[in-house]
């Protein structure tokens, strides 16, 4: 997994380029082989957010029908992969004429194993708001274009609006519901994005090992953990944020679309592969706003992992994390740290491959993963503030 995320083939995962989007599509491909799952509600495993701004959600698409332009409230196009796509005509889809759109339609299609486009020409002011149409249980299999139209489709031509995907970037989060408690949520979460290429220089590429591959990696591989025990009690979600060097952008997106109510406690995973404090030895961030620190700390001293005080608070490391913009809305969520801004490489080309610790942070990993099950199994549930 590190190989793959902080390789030069992947140049540095810089915000607004296609090295991102890269990293991403491996992220969900890793996500959906582990036997996870899409958010509650979610068509699929990412979410788009516009951290430069750029067109709105609903002119993401251009639609020809029989000659003419559909109108944008017409019809919505659903993909299962992130990202652009080639222009498709008529003959990529299966058509289906439905006498009418209900919100629960896609779950009787989910099934068919093709890309579909249905369509109704049951139009007029009452007509079913295509954004209220619900994702199936475990979102779509392959691509779905509804469509509102008064005839048959003849010829079709569906095409990107590219400023729009030149625009946007993607969450990834993938979900392993729970056994016995599912309405109750822990969530691990780390940013997948870094800081791409630098203008001159012998090495241009900011591979960002240590900042954040290895905290992917953790994520990934705690993602395959729990998917293989199968025992966890509450709902597991694992969050893969993009946009965190351009200030938070793509936790604070989902914070705001997740219902923050039902997260018990979060987990966010940062710097794990450089150990700059000692080996076998971590910092959780904001101990004095939760009970959380302490109760993890409790846990790692068993696994043999040694929990340090957090080197420097006026650094402000708990609110420059991806935990504060759900902490701002109230929940327990810290960071997981091995090593912080004061290490050499930070930001800089000699954050390779190379210098990470692979003992050490495999090592971390286990101890993360152990060290969770309390939470992971509802035995845990006083983490909130002290």
């Amino acid at each position: 997994i590190m190989q793959v995320l902080a390789g030069d083939s992947l140049r540095g995962r810089g915000n607004g380029s296609p090295d991102l989007l890269k990293a991403g599509h491996y992220i969900l491909d890793h996500f959906r082989k582990a036997g996870l799952v899409p958010l509650p509600g979610s068509m699929s495993f990412f979410h788009a957010f516009l951290p430069f701004g750029g067109p709105k959600e609903n002119k993401r698409d251009q639609l020809a029908w029989n000659g003419r332009s559909i109108k944008a409230k017409d019809f919505i196009y659903l993909s299962v992969v992130p990202g652009t796509y080639e222009a498709r005509e008529l003959n990529g889809f299966q058509v289906i004429h439905a006498d009418s759109f209900s919100r629960e339609m896609l779950t009787q299609y989910n099934a068919i194993d093709r890309n579909l486009l249905i369509w109704t020409n049951a139009t007029g002011n009452d007509q079913l708001k295509l954004e209220e149409i619900q994702a199936p249980a475990g979102g779509i299999q392959n691509a779905r274009l509804l469509v509102y139209a008064d005839d048959a489709p003849v010829s079709v031509l569906l095409a990107p609006n590219q400023s729009y995907y030149n625009s946007v970037e993607y969450n990834i989060v993938g979900v392993l519901p729970g056994l016995s408690i599912p309405g109750e949520q822990i969530v691990f979460s780390a940013h997948y994005d870094h800081e791409g290429v630098t203008e001159s220089g012998a090495d241009r590429i900011l591979n960002g090992a240590n900042d954040n591959a290895s905290g992917t990696t953790a994520l990934l591989m705690l993602a395959d953990y729990f998917a293989l025990r199968k025992d966890n009690a509450r709902t597991i979600i694992f969050c893969a944020f993009a946009g965190e060097e351009l200030g938070l952008k793509g936790s604070t997106e989902m914070a705001e679309q997740m219902d923050t109510r039902k997260i018990k406690a979060g987990i966010n995973l940062e710097m794990l592969g450089i150990p700059q404090y000692g080996k076998k030895k971590v910092f959780i961030t904001g101990s004095r706003y939760s009970r959380l620190p302490n109760i993890l700390g409790r846990e790692f001293k068993q696994q043999g992992l040694k929990l340090v005080k957090e080197p420097n608070e006026e650094k402000q490391l708990y609110k420059r994390s991806d935990n504060y913009p759900f902490a701002e809305k109230g929940v327990t969520f810290h960071t997981i740290m091995a090593s912080d801004d004061d290490d050499d490489c930070y930001h800089d080309p000699c954050d390779e491959i190379e210098r990470i610790d692979m003992d050490n942070l495999a090592f971390i990993i286990r101890a993360i993963a152990a060290g969770s099950r309390g939470l992971i199994g509802g035995v845990e549930s006083g983490v909130g503030s002290r």
